[in-house]
């Protein structure tokens, strides 16, 4: 017959969901007992605009081209480096060439 403790350990497992841990070897279930946080996060950033510009700009041939802000600062920078002679070589004009 089981003691009174153990039976009130066996109904408090039930009743908060606690697994039965005999030799205290850890399980991981407080990080399985966590709220999952991905739809939270997903929300906080926002979704990026390229794809769904690019495919509104394959649709319709009038609308002006889509470049991001990461691509004009990229366009931006190598011009800026070609000026100052700074820029990449050109093809075929690399180290190696003789």
């Amino acid at each position: 017959m089981a003691s009174r403790a153990s039976k009130i350990a066996a109904v408090a497992r039930d009743i908060f969901g606690i697994l039965p841990n005999r030799g205290r070897v850890r399980t991981g279930m407080q990080f399985l007992k966590k709220p999952l946080t991905g739809a939270y996060e997903k929300r906080y950033y926002m979704e990026p605009i390229e794809p769904h510009a690019r495919k509104a700009q394959r649709a319709c041939t009038f609308m002006p081209i889509y470049t991001s802000e990461l691509q004009e600062r990229r366009a931006m920078k190598l011009r800026v480096l070609r000026q100052r002679g700074k820029g990449p070589p050109k093809k075929g004009s690399g180290k190696r060439s003789k």
